[in-house]
């Protein structure tokens, strides 16, 4: 599941529901597509000095007083973008950029949610973690889902299976799109070998007020049920029927009066200046204590106003530490700033506790805010990677053998080490580290050229080319040390096709990101050395998007760099290289690529009813991209992030950060005068 922050640039996964509302208590739903087909995202990190910028005084929010009858204080973040609507049908729809979603106030619920910073599988409205279906025998399987009688929306009407038939129908004949379709896939018919046939719900029907069944035309395994279908939005019938009349009229509702299942609601909109949000005095989502373990959660919640809880979700055994949820402040305030730079000055300047940034810190001023009296600091590795795009369509990147060559001879430790001096981690895989489990050996050429020095990596290289059929009238040489090589001319493919001349290598630019901007530099100029006549050409973001996730352009182009987020289950390389979702037909399978093999494993994976047996197969998947490198991942930037000290969190050590994972965590966090 998916989200591209427009602005941010970053993906993440759904985080919406009770478990989540414990630390949130705000809904975050995730799995966005661009109209242009791709999850792009991105995380920008920038080494360079940046000159500061004053913050803009008009922007700055006034001081909100506290709810009434609820706590006091105010906790305040900065944003620098203005979010797009407070309307969640339309923000899952169109407009699905980062900035909506932190400041998008709580009015979605789930069957299943997910706990941080564990990652742990819970459930929110569902009585219990179904995770068994029943099969029909008509080529159909159904989930039956008790929920939990008794939670409320904030305006004291029951959530019930209504509301999810409610929203499930509104998204199918309004025609809803992106999230929509993907959180709600729709099935067509029950032969799977016939032309049309679309993986999907056939049904979505509430047995009484309080059992949900969903039917669908395939055996779902944990990517589809647990960790998609039944973690999709719900929303209240009870205010929303009023708009679902038409597509049009649904997405122009305003959206900001909309009842929640969050302790917050609404308070103060300023477009172009602030947010604030207040504690709503009647709410039942409040409170509750969460035990986290390496892999398992315990949630005790008992109010008395909400149902009573007391679930176990996962290996609660060895290490373990508790929080209870708040929220413990009376007003959330985000103030919007023209840029970072603004942002962060306004932080230095005490107008705000906490940045909100999917981008994180920059790391020059990382390093000077550490030095700051009252700033805390924390560092996190993102779950995620930046990665360099073949086009395995056209020639040069359809053969295997040049994509190996490039990935030996691109020695990307050295660029890390020694130019970019340590603030990213190499990534060989498509696992970030903190995915221990998930991680597999790396194979193949990358383990081969292992600390191979320049001289070694370009012989190598050379060996792959001519080893896959390629020739040259002079295969050229390399003197050692920090020489460049002395290219190969005369050189042709397999077949005696020549490389075409001046290919580009897409790649953020040195403002936007200096990081990749560096790599593709080294890495157009390693092509060279084998003979390549390949530039790395600096390029805008969208730019770079319209370019490689564009169906009419997906034969135009060579090579590029960007990055994913990634989400809570990793069942991405089955989006990213899986042969239907080519990015020709608008999938996000933007090299094209195409294995038998691949896709045999993936659609196994997809079907996976285990984690062990999803690690086991994602490793076998891995292996083939080891050896075929459609990808040549690059690495994976820590995400750092400040806060006063006089704010207080439950945890600060998450994969992906107190943005990427909680916006800041307003359920939850303390903040002191």
């Amino acid at each position: 599941m998916w989200i591209l922050y427009t602005k941010g640039e970053k993906l993440s996964n759904f985080k919406g529901s009770r478990s989540w509302r414990l630390i949130l208590l705000f809904s975050v739903f995730a799995l966005v597509v661009v109209a242009c087909g791709g999850d792009t995202a991105e995380e920008e990190v920038a080494v360079d000095e940046t000159e500061t910028t004053e913050a803009p005084a008009t922007t700055a929010a006034a001081a909100e007083e506290a709810a009434p009858s609820g706590p006091d204080g105010v906790y305040k973040m900065a944003i620098f973008s203005d979010p797009q609507t407070q309307n969640y049908w339309n923000y899952l729809d169109t407009e699905t950029d980062v900035w909506t979603q932190y400041v998008m106030s709580g009015q979605a619920a789930s069957l299943f949610s997910i706990s941080y910073p564990n990652y742990q599988l819970t459930t929110n409205l569902a009585a219990e973690l179904v995770e068994t279906s029943t099969n029909n025998g008509d080529g159909t399987w159904t989930y039956t889902v008790p929920m939990i009688q008794g939670y409320e929306w904030s305006d004291g009407t029951a959530i019930t299976a209504n509301d999810m038939v409610f929203t499930y129908n509104t998204a199918k004949n309004l025609g809803l799109l992106s999230n929509w379709e993907t959180s709600y896939p729709q099935g067509n018919g029950t032969d799977s070998a016939a032309e049309d046939f679309a993986q999907g719900i056939l049904t979505l029907v509430a047995s009484d007020d309080y059992t949900v069944q969903i039917t669908l035309n395939f055996d779902a395994g944990l990517a589809s049920w647990q960790y998609q279908i039944a973690q999709a939005p719900i929303l209240p019938e009870v205010y929303w029927a009023q708009f679902a009349t038409d597509r049009e009229t649904l997405l122009a509702a305003s959206g900001a009066e909309a009842p929640v299942a969050s302790a917050f609601v609404y308070n103060k909109i300023e477009q172009g200046a602030f947010y604030t949000w207040a504690y709503d005095a009647n709410t039942m989502w409040d409170g509750g204590t969460t035990t986290i373990y390496k892999s398992g959660t315990t949630v005790e919640w008992d109010n008395g106003k909400a149902p009573a809880i007391s679930q176990t979700f996962g290996d609660t055994t060895g290490d373990s530490f508790s929080y209870t949820a708040g929220p413990y402040v009376g007003t959330v305030e985000f103030t919007l700033y023209g840029d970072q730079d603004a942002a962060y000055l306004a932080f230095q300047n005490g107008e705000v506790d906490f940045v909100l940034n999917p981008l994180g810190v920059k790391r020059n001023l990382f390093d000077q805010l550490s030095r700051v009296p009252g700033v805390e600091t924390v560092s996190n590795l993102g779950n995620g990677m930046r990665y360099m795009a073949f086009n395995t369509r056209v020639f040069p990147g359809s053969d295997k053998s040049f994509r190996q060559a490039v990935g030996c001879i691109s020695d990307k430790e050295f660029v890390l080490s020694s130019i970019l001096q340590g603030v990213a981690v190499n990534m060989d895989g498509q696992m970030p580290e903190a995915l221990t489990a998930w991680v597999a050996p790396v194979t193949g050429v990358l383990a081969d050229c292992d600390n191979l020095n320049a001289e070694e990596r370009f012989n190598k290289s050379v060996e792959i080319l001519q080893a896959g059929g390629w020739t040259a009238s002079d295969w050229g040489s390399h003197a050692g040390g920090a020489e460049r090589a002395v290219a190969p001319t005369g050189l042709k493919g397999p077949g005696g096709e020549t490389p075409p001349s001046d290919m580009l290598l897409y790649a953020p630019g040195a403002g936007y990101d200096p990081l990749r901007s560096t790599m593709s530099l080294f890495i157009a100029d390693w092509m060279q050395q084998l003979g390549l006549d390949v530039t790395a050409r600096p390029t805008g973001f969208d730019i770079i998007v319209d370019k490689v996730f564009t169906p009419e352009n997906c034969k135009d182009w060579y090579f590029y760099m960007l990055g994913w987020g990634l989400s809570a289950f990793p069942n991405h390389p089955g989006d990213f290289f899986h042969s239907k979702n080519d990015t020709c037909e608008g999938g996000y399978n933007t090299p094209g690529f195409n294995n038998a093999e691949f896709d045999a494993l993936d659609d196994q994976f997809q079907a996976a009813k285990t984690i062990g047996a999803a690690i086991e197969l994602s490793q076998k998947m891995e292996a083939i991209l080891f050896d075929e490198m459609p990808y040549l991942v690059l690495f994976n930037v820590p995400t750092l992030e400040v806060y006063k000290s006089n704010v207080e969190f439950p945890f600060t050590d998450v994969l992906d950060g107190l943005t990427g994972t909680g916006a800041g965590y307003s359920g939850l966090v303390k903040v002191t005068d």
